[in-house]
């Protein structure tokens, strides 16, 4: 807007000097025209003073001193040249028919401007009747004239330059003001857009009165707008936190399949780096059933479930909840689908852990049933008859019902040690007075197994109840004393480390290998099946270790070789004073 003032201002003003220089070099040129003339008038007046009778060589004398760079010619009156200032007038033609000679003798004066036969050069003539009838005629030629009219060129160009500059001065300032009120409508809006707060007022003192009740509008409009753009941010906002504190992913298609919208969890489940652009092809041509389903969704109008192992590079179970979209838009463009993803790794982990779980148990409590239905069926039905042999029967049941109350007050244990809900309270014990007790109790059947058990360390009282450390000591010296040969040894040891303390315990028994130091802590698994069932061990004694060293904000750690033995770590906070 500014260049379109400041440019139609200096093409009026250009326009304007063009034609005003124009017609003042021509006035001054008219006007030194008009003087030129006066002056031969004046002379050839003065020249036909002097005498009643015309002397030609005397005239021209005083002529030739008066005016040196005019000419004067002397013409009879049958138009005979009888004098020249600047050429032989013996060679000169009859001036009688030449147009001023003619009106000069006709009234008196004559006056032309014409191109001289005998210099060659346009001339302005004068000339004057005298006394006795004879012709005076004075003339200058024209160029003087222009050459005093081209001078002064020079200064009407410098007027034009000056009055050019003055002109853009003024043209800018003037046009800045009248831009002023739109250039802060301008930035106003450009503020309102990127955030900023909306102006108060804008510029209604600098603008002129036609445009005040416009800006007054236009500065109502920008408020409204700023509360508009503000509502919609806010807005947006709350959805991108929302979507992106979704712990389940999201995706909108547009109908082409491609991704519209992805949000931060679904990002990490597909591995998506977090602002580059989304390959939707990719993610959508990995799966044909995923395909299929959009396909299906959008057919059938309606949602689809879905379950896809190794969509993703780690190979995670996910969950689709596929859902047509119509009729709605996303930064405007149409949405076709959207697609809510749940990872379920953990849940069919889960699920599995406890179908398997379901299925020991089953399997646990079916051994000691029937062996206690076998041995009672048999006692019933009469087919032991020597008190001999109904004694030992019986006393067959009571150790099958001592293993089947063992596994049920393990898997009562695993079962509160796993409740959220268990009272954390503030005993403590002394983890090398706990393993001195375990280590007496179990002395017994260490000895009858030609085992030795030994303990050693340094007191530490650790913030977990003397029965939780007492049954996790229990397990462990336990399971080395089962699988460590006649002979050997289970070591005991207690060590502060720092504001921990390390409880180890440590044998030379048969081992564990290597592909199944990771599944121990499993529920029911048994390294070597017949020898765990052989010493009536129940399965759960290392998942109740794990649970109790991570209720307790520890943790356990194997180490084991086959045929050198197995090292337990059990590493537990040091209770605070």
């Amino acid at each position: 807007m500014k260049k379109r003032i400041i440019g139609a201002t200096l093409l009026t003003v250009v326009c304007a000097l063009l034609i005003s220089n124009v017609v003042g070099i021509l006035m001054f040129r008219s006007r030194e025209m008009d003087a030129a003339r006066e002056t031969l008038q004046e002379l050839l007046t003065l020249m036909d003073a002097q005498s009643a009778i015309t002397e030609p060589d005397e005239l021209l004398r005083q002529f030739s001193a008066a005016a040196p760079d005019k000419r004067l010619t002397i013409i009879d009156t049958d138009g005979t040249v009888l004098a020249d200032s600047e050429a032989d007038p013996s060679g000169m033609e009859d001036h009688e028919d030449r147009p001023e000679v003619a009106d000069a003798a006709a009234t008196g004066w004559g006056e032309a401007v014409r191109q001289s036969d005998t210099v060659g050069a346009t001339m302005l003539y004068v000339a004057k009747r005298f006394a006795d009838n004879m012709v005076g005629r004075a003339a200058m030629p024209v160029s003087s004239i222009n050459s005093l009219a081209l001078s002064s060129v020079w200064g009407f160009l410098l007027a034009a330059v000056a009055a050019l500059l003055l002109c853009w001065f003024l043209a800018s300032r003037t046009a800045r003001r009248a831009a002023a009120p739109f250039s802060a409508v301008g930035d106003a809006l450009q503020g309102v857009l990127d955030g900023k707060p909306a102006p108060q007022g804008l510029v209604l003192d600098k603008a002129d009165d036609e445009l005040r009740p416009i800006l007054r509008t236009i500065d109502k409009l920008v408020d409204r707008l700023g509360e508009y753009i503000q509502s919609i941010t806010d807005e947006r906002n709350k959805v991108s936190l929302i979507l992106d504190c979704m712990a389940e992913g999201l995706i909108l298609l547009d109908e082409e399949g491609r991704i519209l919208a992805i949000n931060r969890a679904a990002r990490s489940i597909f591995g998506f780096p977090e602002g580059e652009e989304d390959d939707g092809a990719l993610l959508l041509t990995r799966s044909r059933r995923l395909r299929g389903a959009i396909q299906e969704s959008r057919e059938k109008k309606a949602s689809v479930v879905l379950d896809v192992d190794a969509l993703t590079e780690d190979a995670r179970s996910l969950r689709l909840f596929i859902s047509p979209v119509a009729g709605r838009q996303y930064e405007g463009q149409s949405v076709g689908t959207s697609i809510l993803i749940s990872d379920v790794t953990e849940l069919k982990k889960a699920e599995g852990i406890r179908s398997e779980f379901t299925a020991n148990v089953s399997h646990e409590l079916k051994t000691p049933l029937t062996s206690i239905k076998g041995f009672t069926d048999m006692l019933s039905s009469g087919m032991v008859a020597s008190p001999e042999d109904q004694k030992r029967f019986i006393t067959m049941i009571g150790v099958e019902v001592d293993r089947l109350i063992d596994l049920i007050n393990d898997i009562l244990k695993l079962s509160e040690l796993e409740s959220v809900t268990i009272d954390q309270s503030e005993e403590r014990c002394d983890a090398l007075e706990v393993a001195r007790d375990t280590v007496d109790l179990l002395t017994p059947s260490a000895r009858d197994g030609g085992v030795t058990l030994s303990v050693a360390g340094q007191s530490a009282t650790v913030a977990v109840p003397q029965g939780r450390m007492k049954e996790l000591l229990l397990n462990l010296v336990s399971n080395g004393i089962k699988y460590t040969e006649k002979g050997g040894r289970v070591d005991v040891s207690v060590r502060p480390q720092g504001s921990q303390v390390a409880i180890t315990v440590k044998d030379n028994g048969i081992g564990i290998p290597e592909e199944a130091q990771g599944r121990v802590f499993e529920r029911f698994y048994r390294v070597d099946k017949g020898r765990a069932r052989k010493n009536g061990g129940t399965g759960l004694g290392l998942a109740i270790v794990k649970h109790i060293t991570q209720l307790y904000g520890g943790t356990v750690h194997l180490e084991s070789q086959v045929g050198q033995g197995s090292t337990f770590t059990v590493t537990l906070p040091l209770a605070r004073d």
